[in-house]
């Protein structure tokens, strides 16, 4: 009888990591549309481009396809943001040096979609950056690996 407890237990606690895994990767994946969601109306202009961009980086970061990009890019738009500290800190703790940097390549993907980069586009992706770790050189290298892919 003490057996079966045990190991209902511990089907119990393996059940509860794989939902808590599903909860966090959901949790990242929200707070990355979120940051490019920001991205996107930081300057007060959306456009179709940069939409595509950052459903494109959704899609390139997650291997989803567009169609939950989508839906996961106007879920972040329904939502918000009106702190960066969360989703900052869900991407610290889930995402590698390497990943984020990809995210900031991203973030200046989407600045640069509509040929233009604005000031306060400029000035969100350096605090995005900052935030989530991403030392200043990696975030020029990704500036300038955004730009060229916007030119070519």
């Amino acid at each position: 009888m003490l057996i079966a407890l045990k190991n209902l237990f511990a089907e119990l606690a393996g059940g509860d990591a794989a939902i808590s895994a599903i909860s966090e990767q959901h949790k990242l994946r929200t707070a990355v549309a979120g940051l490019l969601h920001e991205m996107m109306r930081v300057d007060s202009k959306q456009t179709a481009q940069e939409a595509q961009t950052a459903i494109a980086g959704l899609v390139g970061m997650f291997g989803l396809p567009d169609l939950e990009a989508k839906a996961l890019l106007d879920e972040a738009a329904a939502q918000r943001l009106t702190s960066y500290f969360d989703p900052a800190s869900t991407i610290k703790r889930l995402l590698s040096l390497e990943q984020r940097c990809v995210l900031v390549e991203n973030l200046w993907r989407v600045a640069f979609a509509d040929n233009e980069l604005d000031v306060y586009e400029d000035q969100f992706v350096r605090k995005i950056a900052d935030l989530i770790y991403v030392p200043n050189t990696e975030c020029m290298l990704a500036r300038g690996r955004a730009r060229n892919a916007v030119t070519t």
